[in-house]
């Protein structure tokens, strides 16, 4: 099922000659319909598939064999979805994508951040605060998650890398509305709306941006052994744009469309 990492590019290049395939070249994740339409429309002969809480759909993109899934909002979502989506269809790769909200200033509207990194701001242990003494985030340290891969022992991931071949190739492609960035995406069941908490979340964790699914598709997709790329779109700052723009979704999905074709 896993393809490495050295040989992920010649094989969705390759394997979409084949006319029947056991697996597909790539699974496609969005939370929300309106992060999923131009990647819907644009699959040819598009078959839906619910499995439990979940839809999929399958067919193909230019001329790579694809899953699309709607994962639906959160870390359970997107870890369960993750894993069913590998066991069922075996993806030779993953991308999640979607909206997400700004955490680094330098970020404008319609910027999309290529996940080199992809990690959890949620986790953190806290020193022991007696009644009274306040909440202090500055007592607040991240923990990483640990992962036992291959029958090994618990390593520790304080973030999950993306694939490097998916990064090169989704940097390739061109933003018609903003610019195309490498970042850190960061991940947890957050609306984050006050920009001091912002500021120490980028400060603390080095996150970019902020959604409530990517860092957990990563995990599941890690310990798995599935290469992984999160591509997020920035649909509102607190601190220049704190519109939600739900259009962003199908400008990002657009793009996705276009890394693919691309591969």
């Amino acid at each position: 099922m896993t393809v490495t990492r050295r040989t992920l590019l010649a094989a969705l290049a390759g394997g979409a000659a084949a006319s029947a395939k056991s697996s597909p070249d790539l699974l496609i994740q969005g939370a929300l319909d309106s992060e999923l339409g131009p990647l819907v429309d644009a699959v040819v002969g598009r078959k839906e598939i619910r499995h439990h809480a979940w839809t999929f759909w399958t067919g193909r993109i230019g001329r790579q064999n694809v899953v699309l899934s709607r994962t639906d909002i959160g870390p359970i979502n997107a870890a369960a979805v993750t894993t069913l989506g590998i066991r069922e269809f075996q993806p030779r790769a993953i991308i999640n994508q979607g909206t997400a909200g700004g955490h680094n200033r330098s970020l404008k509207l319609w910027d999309i951040v290529l996940g080199e990194k992809t990690t959890d701001y949620a986790a953190f242990s806290a020193t022991h605060g007696d009644a009274g003494q306040g909440q202090s985030p500055a007592n607040w340290k991240p923990v990483p998650h640990r992962i036992r891969l291959n029958g090994g022992d618990p390593a520790p991931y304080p973030f999950f890398p993306g694939d490097t071949r998916l990064l090169a190739a989704a940097e390739k492609i061109t933003n018609p509305r903003g610019r195309v960035l490498r970042g850190n995406v960061g991940s947890a069941y957050q609306f984050n709306r006050q920009i001091d908490h912002i500021d120490w979340l980028h400060k603390t964790y080095g996150t970019d941006s902020e959604d409530m699914e990517s860092a957990y598709a990563a995990g599941a997709a890690l310990a798995m052994g599935v290469p992984f790329l999160a591509i997020r779109i920035i649909s509102d700052t607190e601190w220049e744009h704190p519109t939600f723009e739900k259009i962003a979704g199908q400008y990002c999905a657009e793009f996705v469309v276009n890394v693919v074709k691309s591969l």
